[in-house]
């Protein structure tokens, strides 16, 4: 034979056509393909089912009715490790269990109905895969801010399990934790944090149907996310995590078991029954310890997971439990604990609030103090008198001497002539009784029925006494730098 002539003498090597007749007498027809489809009409599968990929040859099924039949399909050798033989039938849509066969270097499954055959590969990693890791959120990292007080989380860390954003607003500050794990973990709150406000989970089906289990609740399952409403003064504090691998091994076997029953045609597509993945989580939990081989511990529970009825039947149960390395791999990675700082700070702009003392004197005089302040409040404070001139406030000190503020750096020191009212008591309710502008003016309180403050410069009255609801103080929309009490 010429040189030229080989390849098409290959070619019809590796196409085969069989013909046999079964003991019923029924006709079976297989025309095999060892590593690719025959030129003409015959071409590869329309789309492959999720998590599979083409291996090895393919085979053109015509049966004239009877049971099963065993179909051979040769590949190019054993599947590698991860990887379970399947055929895959239904032009792309549909696979058919299988196994390989060493000695004929085939992959070997029953086929019930004429058709065209492929041999293939199923991914059982992607099998038990829960969720991707979460992408980080525009807002992690981000410090948030309200009435002067900046929440602060830091700049995230792309090796800790969970990404942080928060909020703040009347006195409170949402902190929401959204995992990027591939397991769940178990948040350990600082003392005093409410109970989860509100929770998320649009990447995780078992998130979304565990959130109620007594087991569960407290768990922060991948893709989900959870938000603790804080008041600022439990702030800062510190959030801690640990991984809880036991249900995410449960959940990951009964994930595998329906996705597989599903691509075998033997489940539908809404996912695993509620019921299914909450038993599944129990004995996964109930039977984990750190201390086992993991491989150990997965088939543990996957013998455990009977009772909970998982999709498939024994046909899924002897390939889960053939690659239960694979499909718990990633279960088994290793999952470090956390501890993510929560911090406040003041805004640099703030009222100073100041105790008043007193100061040096710029004048002296003697008069009486006959009343307590009109004024303040202060319980050393008292209305006095001297020369026809009204001092109030005036602060009694540890000698019979009273200073008498001027100005915010100004006392006049006053002895008083006779006794000071015993006991003192508080009168005035103006509180603070001095205040300093931001624009550097002096506005001191008077007595009268009604809080009011005359300033400095003459002619401004402001009425009311300082809105205080945020570290910078207001009064009738003025900003005030400092405030005397």
């Amino acid at each position: 034979m010429a040189t030229h002539e080989r390849p098409a003498r290959l070619a019809l090597t590796a196409a085969v056509v069989l013909l046999l007749l079964g003991a019923a007498g029924v006709l079976v027809r297989q025309q095999v393909f060892a590593t690719g489809p025959p030129q003409g009409d015959w071409a590869e599968p329309g789309a492959l089912a999720p998590m599979t990929r083409r291996f090895g040859g393919g085979v053109d099924l015509s049966v004239d009715g009877g049971p099963p039949r065993q179909v051979r399909i040769p590949v190019p050798g054993a599947p590698p490790a991860g990887f379970a033989p399947v055929v895959i039938a239904e032009n792309g849509s549909l696979l058919v269990p299988a196994t390989y066969d060493g000695a004929t270097r085939t992959v070997v499954a029953e086929a019930a109905h004429s058709g065209r055959f492929w041999g293939g590969l199923l991914d059982l990693a992607a099998l038990g895969r829960e969720a991707e890791p979460a992408p980080r959120p525009d807002c992690a990292g981000h410090a948030a801010s309200s009435g002067g007080v900046t929440v602060d989380v830091g700049e995230p860390d792309p090796r800790t399990p969970v990404w942080v954003c928060v909020t703040a607003g009347n006195g409170r500050a949402d902190v929401t934790l959204t995992s990027n794990a591939r397991v769940p973990y178990r948040i350990v709150l600082p003392p005093g944090w409410p109970a989860p406000g509100a929770r998320t989970a649009a990447a995780s089906t078992s998130a979304v149907q565990l959130f109620g289990r007594p087991r569960q609740r407290d768990l922060l399952w991948p893709g989900a996310g959870v938000t603790y409403s804080v008041p600022f003064g439990l702030l800062p504090a510190s959030v801690r995590g640990q991984a809880d691998p036991g249900p995410a091994l449960g959940t990951a076997l009964a994930t595998a078991a329906h996705r597989a029953a599903g691509l075998f045609g033997l489940a539908g597509d809404a996912g695993p029954a509620a019921g299914v993945l909450a038993c599944a989580a129990d004995a996964g939990a109930a039977r984990y310890t750190p201390d086992r081989p993991f491989a150990e511990v997965a088939a543990d529970v996957w013998t455990a997971l009977e009772p909970c009825h998982p999709d498939g039947g024994a046909v899924v149960r002897r390939l889960v439990a053939a690659g239960i390395g694979a499909v718990t791999s990633s279960v088994a990675a290793a999952s470090p604990a956390f501890e993510l700082p929560v911090t406040t700070s003041r805004a640099q702009r703030f009222t100073q609030s100041v105790a008043y003392r007193p100061r040096a004197a710029t004048a002296r005089v003697t008069g009486s103090c006959a009343t307590v302040s009109a004024v303040s409040g202060r319980h050393d404070a008292y209305r006095c008198s001297a020369g026809g001139t009204t001092y109030d406030p005036c602060f009694a000190g540890p000698r019979p001497q009273l200073s008498c503020p001027a100005s915010a750096t100004k006392a006049v020191l006053l002895t008083a002539s006779g006794a000071l009212p015993v006991p003192p008591r508080p009168g005035g309710t103006a509180d603070p009784f001095l205040l300093v502008l931001e624009n550097g003016l002096q506005c001191a309180a008077v007595a009268g029925p009604e809080v009011r403050y005359t300033c400095s410069d003459g002619r401004t009255v402001l009425h009311g006494v300082p809105d205080t609801a945020s570290p910078l103080w207001t009064i009738e929309g003025r900003t005030v730098a400092k405030a005397y009490g």
